[in-house]
């Protein structure tokens, strides 16, 4: 079992979301973002929506990323690849990702860019691959 696994399996998943095999994982610095077609994107964005369920202090994993629904900021928010977010800020996050498909919102996309809450110290994006240049 590497470190990564033996970080993950401590901590008690509430949800998954599976990033559709189409998407791709970019792995960036201060953030992740996920590029793929409208289609895989639109599928990929109705996801986060499932966040908005969970209760305070709840977890989901996504690939190697743990995101929080935090009521409160905590000094999780500052960990490796975790993002906190209240549960409504999940469900404007599942939104604005669907957006960008339909040509609502800027391609790419991350979510410290809608200004929605204070900048997260670790961002989450997505990018659309086959939208036509303007």
């Amino acid at each position: 079992m590497s470190f990564l696994d033996k970080m993950i399996s401590r901590h008690k998943y509430h949800l998954e979301i599976k990033v559709p095999t189409g998407v791709e994982i970019v792995y960036l610095d201060n953030k992740v973002r996920f590029r793929g077609t409208k289609e895989d994107i639109l599928k990929f964005a109705k996801e986060f929506h499932g966040l908005k369920a969970l209760k305070s202090g709840q977890l989901c994993r996504l690939d190697r990323y743990t995101l929080k629904v935090s009521d409160y900021i905590t000094l999780d928010g500052v960990k490796e690849n975790w993002i906190e977010l209240p549960s409504r800020a999940w469900g404007v996050m599942g939104s604005k990702f669907y957006e960008v498909p339909n040509g609502y919102e800027d391609n790419p996309f991350d979510f410290n860019d809608c200004g929605y809450t204070d900048k997260i110290p670790f961002d989450i994006g997505v990018e659309v691959t086959d939208l036509s240049s303007k």
